[in-house]
């Protein structure tokens, strides 16, 4: 990793002799009441991610009915716009890390906003395979750039409860989509249900072109230390004018943070970070695709099967946010072995509940709603990891990597799903999640065994 770098700005025309780390900086002042409405800027971006995500899932019994066939026919559908995420989570991160955080996410918003609405206006599983794969490609480049900004923005001390807030927002959005999708597709049919879901994502991009600053990390590395100042001022945070500010380099190519992540310092970290997000999206995604499905198939009405993706998501809000206090509080290793070892467990008592054909949905709904708390908050400590784990230079691009890694096993829950459904039935699904739970558990604790002390770096 290459040393850190000052950048000039008036301090240094002014003769000033002292260095100090503009992250430092960041971390040791207090958290002010425009960084708190900066989180819930970047909060509302997981918000319509998770509306936007989750919009498919809901679709999926009433297009099945629509259109016909098999619902296997649809799994490619699924795997397409999960793919796209992977794609678009690398090459988010790869350009907001070189042209900044700011354009790169608002960019990202509109696209998936405007594919999310164009899958109202499909006619065939083709047309909606193409279409989801360019929305998926939004939402992945969304993710990274986000959580950075939040990062970058947030006290070291209050890092973990911010990243959790903003990823709360995710299954808040995914409720939106399930109290949308009981009323909605009922009375307007499917089609409306992404009109409105691809709505909100492009009203909110057009308002961050207004409102949205640039990290101040990235400012610095571009030379523009007068709209750091500007930034930071905001933030309550003022700049010494006897002090030249400095932060990690950047890179001159897309490919410089990729090789920052294998770099030795970085690589066992690295490939264990993206087992943990492999295994739990894996997981996670499994359930967001193929729950109302099963639901329906256990006999479930279409206001019951949205009721119940709904309740995983409600356990998923609150559970990301325990999560991010948990985390502060008790560190990263008892935060996220105590919720891998619970989601597992709950995971393996609905395999065998449903197994024995216990659908009584006054069981089977608080069974998902506990595990969407473990499965939300489990999900919030890998990203806290990877935020922490890499250098500003290659934080988005770090954070994003791991995404797409999480997002090639959601494209393969695509299949796993709905093969565990017609091979096993409702046990073997959840049977299989919980198998990926537990792995998930240890390869996160094992990124942290292997992070040696002072590795991880908030700069």
């Amino acid at each position: 990793m290459p040393p850190h770098t000052d950048i000039p700005g008036t301090a240094r025309l002014a003769g000033a002799v002292e260095t100090r780390d503009l992250a430092q900086l960041v971390d040791e002042a207090p958290w002010s009441t425009y960084q708190k409405w900066l989180l819930g800027c970047f909060a509302l971006v997981f918000a319509v991610d998770g509306l936007a995500n989750q919009s498919l899932g809901i679709a999926l019994p009433a297009l099945i009915a629509d259109w016909g066939g098999a619902r296997a026919a649809f799994a490619p559908v699924a795997a397409s716009n999960l793919a796209g995420v992977a794609l678009g989570s690398i090459l988010g991160g790869l350009i907001g890390d070189r042209i900044g955080r700011r354009w790169a996410l608002i960019s990202a918003i509109f696209l998936f906003g405007l594919m999310t609405a164009a899958g109202g206006l499909t006619h065939s599983v083709t047309q909606l395979i193409l279409v989801r794969f360019i929305d998926g490609a939004g939402i992945g480049a969304a993710i990274p750039n986000g959580a950075a900004l939040i990062s970058e923005f947030t006290p070291a001390s209050r890092r973990g409860r911010a990243i959790a807030i903003g990823m709360v927002f995710i299954p808040i959005g995914g409720i939106l989509a399930g109290m949308l999708g009981a009323g909605v597709l009922q009375m307007l049919g499917w089609q409306a249900m992404f009109f409105i879901s691809g709505a909100l994502p492009m009203l909110l991009a057009l308002a961050f072109i207004r409102f949205l600053p640039e990290s101040p990390g990235f400012l610095l590395r571009a030379g523009r230390p007068e709209v750091v100042a500007r930034v930071l001022g905001r933030c309550g945070i003022q700049l010494d004018a006897r002090q030249v500010y400095s932060t990690p380099p950047g890179h001159t190519s897309l490919a410089g943070p990729l090789g920052t992540l294998l770099a030795p310092a970085y690589r066992r970290q690295t490939l264990l970070l993206w087992g943990g997000f492999f295994t739990c999206l894996m997981a996670s995604y499994t359930i967001f695709s193929w729950v109302p499905t099963m639901l329906h198939t256990l006999g479930f009405d279409l206001t019951l099967t949205s009721l119940g993706i709904t309740t995983f998501h409600i356990g998923g809000a609150v559970g990301a946010l325990f999560s991010g206090v948990l985390v502060d509080r008790k560190g990263f290793s008892s935060a996220h072995m105590t919720l891998a070892a619970a989601a597992a467990i709950v995971a393996m008592v609905m395999a065998v509940m449903l197994h024995q054909n216990i659908t009584i949905a006054l069981l089977v709904l608080p069974m998902i709603l506990t595990l969407g708390f473990c499965m939300a908050g489990l999900h919030n400590t890998l990203y806290t990891l990877a935020a922490e784990t890499y250098p500003t230079a290659a934080r988005a691009t770090g954070v994003g990597t791991a995404s797409a890694t999480g997002r090639l096993g959601a494209v393969l829950s695509s299949y796993t799903g709905v093969i565990s459904l017609d091979i096993g039935g409702s046990g073997a699904f959840f049977g299989v999640i919980a198998i990926l739970l537990a792995l998930c558990g240890l390869a996160g604790l094992a990124a942290r065994k292997h992070t040696a002390p002072g590795l991880i770096v908030t700069a």
